[in-house]
């Protein structure tokens, strides 16, 4: 069944998609370029390294830059070991 639908590693749907350089508090991440089907995320390369992470689809725009405003501390907490490969230096403050 055919349902108009393309997702290919270009374009969604006809939207061109961002494969810039995007920064997360100073951290540099790049969109992978692959299709991704129905994925409920998207793989970002960390530092320009070969360490990535996946960013779920409600942190981004349609055509994958992230949203403005977005908290994604989680994801860089849960995938530390990543980062830090990536010459990313995490640092933890609790503050209250």
């Amino acid at each position: 069944m055919n349902t108009g639908f393309v997702n290919d590693s270009k374009t969604l749907n006809g939207l061109k998609r961002n494969f810039e350089i995007q920064y997360y508090k100073g951290i540099p991440l790049q969109q992978i370029d692959r299709g991704y089907g129905k994925a409920k995320a998207r793989r970002f390369v960390i530092n320009g390294t070969n360490q990535n992470c996946w960013i779920p689809l409600k942190h981004l725009e349609l055509d994958g830059t992230i949203k403005p405003n977005q908290d994604i501390d989680y994801i860089i907490f849960s995938n530390k070991r990543q980062f830090e490969l990536a010459g990313v230096k995490i640092k933890f403050e609790v503050t209250g």
